[in-house]
């Protein structure tokens, strides 16, 4: 195991309310530090006790007071189940791959790029379909309308398929086969028949079952154009490292950076001078953590990364992603807006979903998928409940609830206790004199700091911090402390 330095951190406290991005009101409160490191070990801890990060900057929502909790959020991707919407998006996302086709279009189409209007060429190919009686025939003038007539002629047989006739004449035919037939020969072709109908039947009923049994997985979708003779268009996913960079993410960041750009003007409606290069980068590419790698461990180790989803050779789409001990915490997706009709935030979100499966074959205790915080309170963000099966986090306690448990409460009141009222939180019981601090470039304990500095007033914001971290990362990470 790669050797790792202990966690630094500097924490700020409450920075009082603020505006809310969900609703709109400055009814947004948190609790904040800035991290200059982080081992992946403390992230895991730390957002097991409800904090993110936002590039080094880590927040913790003040659940009680803010006025759109944030309720951490887990998948078990080990025993993921597809949802009919999910298998919708992998389809069109197939389609798309090795046929060319586009939702709402029926032709085949095998452009390397979509132009910028492709959704509104295809609404309008849809348009026109459906407005093509009166559209397709304007130069050939008004139609006569039909002459009236006398109805049926009552002398004449009722008209019949000719699927019913041809099995009549079957029958009929069968019947003379059967009269000529002697007694024998006619119990004979009767349980010969009877036969026949039982093993169709049993045909039917394990053809039934086989195909309940053998519902198509994630994996089986996610590679069907790998399975195509030939493909329209080719995907890819590449992860590369981000802190520290490697040169597959330092060759590729101006074009990522494009991506982003369009992205937070064309999705989010940013003005052009903010989505900059240096904002990108405080925002997705600096990160706290600690390159960390294992002996027999997952090949590309742990820490934080970019995923690419290159298009016929052009990135379109980036998830960055943080590999944690026991995780994948997904921290921002971001794609081109000329791309929205394949769905990429949910068909990104299945492939992460796809990514923690295979990480978790060779390093069995990676189990969950983290999608950040699940908003009841907010229509747009209570998707996140649809990924089965998944848990959140007790905001008292700290321990994992079946969302199923916790919705119903949810509809009551938005901030809401989840756990029993027995349990307690286990993090939450630490002394503060053993809190570890850096003070004067030393690591000591909080109870030395206090002889060492004896103008000290900080016992408040000291014990704050350390039952929002927990016992663990307390007596972990190092708390700056200023001379």
């Amino acid at each position: 195991m790669a050797t790792e330095d202990p966690g630094i951190v500097e924490y700020y406290g409450s920075g009082g309310a603020h505006r809310c991005g969900y609703c709109g009101n400055n009814g947004n409160c948190s609790h904040g530090m800035w991290a200059h490191s982080l081992t992946v070990q403390d992230y895991q801890d730390l957002i097991d006790r409800g904090w993110r990060r936002s590039g080094k900057y880590c927040y913790k929502p003040t659940m009680n007071k803010t006025c759109c909790p944030h309720y951490t959020i887990k998948m078990e991707a080990p025993n993921f189940k597809l949802n009919k919407s999910h298998k919708k998006i992998l389809k069109q996302m197939n389609k798309y791959l090795i046929y060319g086709t586009v939702k709402g279009e029926v032709t085949k189409s095998t452009e390397t790029k979509p132009k910028p209007e492709v959704r509104e060429a295809t609404k309008a190919t849809v348009d026109r379909t459906d407005d093509n009686i009166t559209d397709t025939t304007p130069s050939q003038g008004p139609k006569a309308p039909p002459r009236p007539g006398s109805g049926a002629d009552p002398n004449k047989p009722p008209m019949r398929k000719a699927k019913d006739i041809r099995l009549e004449r079957k029958k009929s035919r069968d019947l003379i086969k059967l009269q000529s037939m002697t007694e024998e020969e006619a119990k004979a072709a009767q349980e010969l028949a009877r036969g026949l109908d039982r093993e169709a039947s049993t045909m039917s009923s394990v053809s039934i079952c086989s195909t309940k049994n053998e519902a198509k997985t994630l994996a089986d979708f996610l590679s069907e154009p790998d399975k195509a003779e030939k493909c329209a268009h080719k995907l890819e996913i590449r992860l590369v490292r981000s802190n520290p960079r490697s040169k597959e993410f330092e060759e590729s960041f101006k074009e990522s950076h494009q991506v982003y750009h369009k992205y937070q003007m064309g999705i989010h409606n940013d003005p052009p001078h903010k989505p900059s290069e240096s904002q990108y980068t405080r925002f997705l590419c600096d990160s706290p953590l600690q390159e960390m790698t294992k002996k027999d461990g997952i090949p590309m180790g742990y820490g934080s990364f970019h995923q690419h989803y290159i298009l016929d050779g052009k990135i379109i789409a980036v998830g960055v992603v943080d590999i944690l001990p026991y995780c994948v915490s997904s921290v921002y997706l971001y794609y081109h807006p000329d791309y929205d009709f394949l769905s990429l935030g949910t068909y990104t979100a299945l492939r992460e979903i796809a990514f923690v499966q295979e990480l978790n074959k060779k390093a069995p205790d990676l189990i969950y998928y983290y999608m950040g915080y699940y908003i009841h309170s907010c229509p747009k963000m209570k998707y996140k409940g649809q990924y089965f099966p998944s848990f959140l986090l007790c905001p008292e306690t700290y321990t994992w609830l079946p969302i199923a448990e916790c919705t119903p409460k949810l509809d009551v009141n938005k901030y809401s206790r989840f756990a029993a009222e027995d349990v307690e939180d286990d993090g939450g019981k630490l002394e503060i004199d053993n809190v570890l601090v850096l003070f004067c470039r030393q690591v000591m304990t909080y109870e030395i700091y206090k002889v060492l500095n004896a103008k000290a007033r900080d016992v408040k914001e000291v014990m704050e911090y350390a039952l929002f971290v927990g016992r663990k990362c307390a007596q972990r990470m190092l708390l700056f402390r200023k001379s």
